[in-house]
């Protein structure tokens, strides 16, 4: 073939941009999009004086733990993890899966209520640091999972194998409170459907005293046995897990109450098979020992209050929704959940969703409301603090629902103050005791990642130093409301953008519940970036069944998690394209993971009008393959709605694929198990469909920086060689 000379300087323009692409993905995977070297678990001393956090190097992924005078802007290293390789047992590598840990080093810490003492978690082991001298001792023992610091700083619950154990910290003591455990029978960890669904991840905590411990006992026997293998390894039996799948039995959870010195255990005595899922506990200083509770269709929750002396629990209030009910979120990595009790233990903090939106209340001591809080130009999110001798609460709100920013609210009056509105997303941490002094990790949209130390009144104090790299340049993204239902919408340009040329379209999707795509700021789209460099336009939408649009949008999905979400994410390619006309919709390309690999395999079967390609990534089929509690919330029980179910499943509709469809999933994912995109590929198969496979090693995360660089180039390969 002969060229002429546009056409090759076409061509080396052309194989330029996919060097620099290639450069950009492979960078961005060695700094996890810039946030390696971050402070991480940022957490303000009670006297306001210093900052504890976490952080790596720019591009490695172990983690050191360090304090920050705000006076002074000095920093300490007060504890750096052991150079030997982690060695993590197949619970602890399961609890960081359900975490999504997929850091290591010095990986949590936790601070005494007085500020004196911090324990630190490395692997299976753990150390005791002294603030007052930053001595470090290590903890007697190995193989711990889940510690949890007792409040006044003196003792550490944990578990191995399967029972709870409490150690003296001073003497290295160590006391088994409970026996018997075994790999069906757990005391003091998270089942899974708590950990991976309902957002608990703790499994064991202290009363205000540090003299009692309350505990999960969760009994898997009745719950299916799943066994995974790992191909690189054939020599190794494969590991089995116990996973609940949608229909099937879940793990039976009992609390129990026992004393820190030792002795039997008093059950708490409520309905658990009524209300099997336990979503929340909080056991506060002042107030009451409360539990929230859910059925299993997840139509019911109950706040209850128990008595630690006989274990009698009664209702304090309860909500109900014929779709499901949403739990409150837990805001906070370090101050308790909802319900949240004031200090006089007068009444407690509550939310829930009423005319149409999240709102806070103010509840009374015997569960009745007294009033409300938030009005409908605030919607609620999360509170993240009270502040009981200014009276105050500081709740996290989205008034645009691109942003998050935080308010302090009066109590006695309901005023409401802004303290930290700068537009972005703000994730603030309190400390108990901490007179409102806070820690902002702000993520702007003017492109700004910065973890600030804060005053009460939102004055910045300091910033903390990060050692992260600074992306050359930020995406080239325009936020806009589009179409007739006004989906929140986002374009990515590329940075060559000409305007009136014609440029293939690439939908970065989720679509699914729980997840907003289309948030105001940048560092979230850096990948979408290095993608539309390639020469595509980027877009994202936000269409029913997604959170932040009030109740009967999310809950549009109820029996059906597929057509309308596959109606909108179509409409608001179509409404964009008449606004943006250099957007080519005969070239369309979808891909996403997870849900959104779900989506994307029903996009390219159902609407090859619409789209050219998909790459799915690690794609649930079947949703009678995925775990009760988040299955069975949106679609029932699979015996009570087969028709939902059959409607769901990407295996309905296999046959009918007519475009390219790469599948991408890691054979070692216990959240999303193989079996989903192996049950694809035999359907394919047996309907004589095309299609690809790219098998990846590990689990539902990717960690590994190659492998996220291959995955990227996989996909845009395919993208260029398919849609483009």
């Amino acid at each position: 073939m002969r060229l002429n000379l546009p056409t090759l300087l076409a061509c080396l323009a052309l194989c330029g941009s996919a060097r620099a692409a290639e450069s950009c993905l492979a960078t961005l995977a060695a700094t996890r999009n810039f946030t390696l070297g971050q402070p991480r678990h940022a957490m303000p001393t009670p006297d306001g004086r210093s900052v504890l956090f976490l952080r790596s190097g720019p591009r490695d992924t172990v983690l050191h733990l360090y304090r920050f005078d705000v006076a002074s802007g000095a920093e300490t290293e007060l504890a750096r993890p052991d150079a030997a390789p982690e060695q993590l047992s197949v619970e602890e590598k399961a609890r960081r899966e359900r975490a999504r840990m997929t850091l290591s080093g010095i990986t949590d810490f936790q601070l005494s209520r007085d500020g004196g003492t911090v324990l630190a978690t490395q692997a299976d082991r753990l150390l005791r640091i002294g603030l007052a001298d930053d001595r470090v001792t290590p903890v007697a023992g190995s193989g711990w999972i889940a510690p949890r610091l007792s409040p006044d700083g003196r003792l550490v619950a944990a578990v191995r194998d399967n029972d709870l154990h409490v150690v003296t910290l001073a003497t290295g003591q160590d006391r088994a409170l409970t026996q018997g455990g075994s790999e069906t029978m757990t005391r003091g960890l998270a089942e899974f459907a708590a950990a991976e669904e309902l957002d608990r991840a703790d499994g064991a905590w202290w009363s205000p005293d540090s003299r009692t411990i309350l505990y999960e006992a969760a009994d898997t026997s009745g719950v299916e046995q799943h066994y995974i293998a790992d191909p690189g390894h054939p020599e190794q039996a494969p590991t089995m897990f116990r996973y609940p799948r949608a229909g099937t039995a879940n793990a039976r959870v009992r609390l129990g109450l026992v004393s820190a010195a030792g002795g039997p255990t008093r059950w708490v005595d409520w309905d658990g098979t009524a209300f099997p899922y336990l979503a929340r506990v909080v056991w506060p200083e002042h107030g009451r020992l409360s539990l929230v509770v859910l059925n299993r269709a997840q139509t019911e929750e109950r706040v209850l209050a128990v008595d630690p002396a006989t274990g009698h629990a009664r209702v304090l209030l309860s909500e109900t929704d014929p779709a499901w009910v949403n739990v409150a979120p837990a805001a906070e990595r370090l101050g308790p959940p909802l319900p949240r009790w004031l200090p006089d233990g007068s009444g407690f903090l509550w939310a829930a969703e009423h005319d149409d939106r999240w709102q806070l209340e103010l509840h009374r001591a015997d569960g009745t409301l007294d009033r409300v809080l938030t009005g409908a130009t605030l919607p609620f999110l999360a509170v993240e603090d009270v502040d009981p001798a200014a009276g105050t609460v500081t709740i996290s709100a989205n008034p645009d629902r691109l942003g998050v920013a935080l308010y302090r609210i009066r109590l006695r009056d309901g005023t409401t103050t802004p303290i930290a509105a700068e537009r972005g997303l703000h994730e603030a941490s309190f400390v108990p005791g901490g007179h409102g002094v806070f820690v902002d990790a702000f993520n702007g949209a003017d492109g700004t990642a910065a973890t600030l130390m804060r005053a009460a009144d939102g004055h910045v104090l300091a910033t903390l130093p990060s050692r992260a790299e600074q992306p050359a340049s930020l995406p080239r993204i325009a936020f806009t409301e589009i179409g007739a239902r006004h989906l929140d919408a986002l374009i990515v340009r590329p940075a060559d953008f000409v305007a009136r040329r014609r440029y293939p379209v690439l939908l970065s999707v989720y679509a699914g519940p729980g997840v907003k795509m289309v948030q105001r700021a940048p560092r979230l789209f850096l990948e979408d970036q290095c993608l539309a460099d390639r020469g595509f336009i980027v877009a994202s939408f936000d269409g029913r069944g997604t959170p932040g649009r009030g109740r009967d949008w999310e809950r549009a999905i109820k029996g059906d998690l597929i057509d309308l979400p596959l109606a909108d994410q179509v409409d608001g390619l179509q409404a964009l394209a008449a606004r943006v006309p250099e957007m080519d919709l005969g070239r369309v390309g979808v891909t996403g993971w997870s849900f959104g690999g779900y989506f994307t395999a029903m996009a390219t079967i159902r609407r090859p009008d619409v789209f050219k390609a998909g790459v799915a990534g690690a794609p649930v089929v079947d949703f009678g393959d995925y775990d009760t509690a988040y299955t069975e919330r949106y679609l029932g029980l699979p015996q009570d709605d087969a028709e939902g179910y059959r409607k769901s499943d990407v295996l309905t509709y296999a046959a009918q694929l007519s475009r390219p469809l790469l599948v991408m999933h890691g054979l070692t994912d216990d959240n999303v198990y193989f079996e989903n995109s192996y049950k694809l590929t035999q359907a394919l198969l047996d309907a004589g469909k095309p299609y690809q496979l790219l098998l990846l090693p590990g689990t539902h995360q990717l960690p590994d920086p190659l492998i996220r660089t291959r995955v990227g180039e996989a996909r845009v390969g395919f993208m260029e060689r398919n849609v483009r």
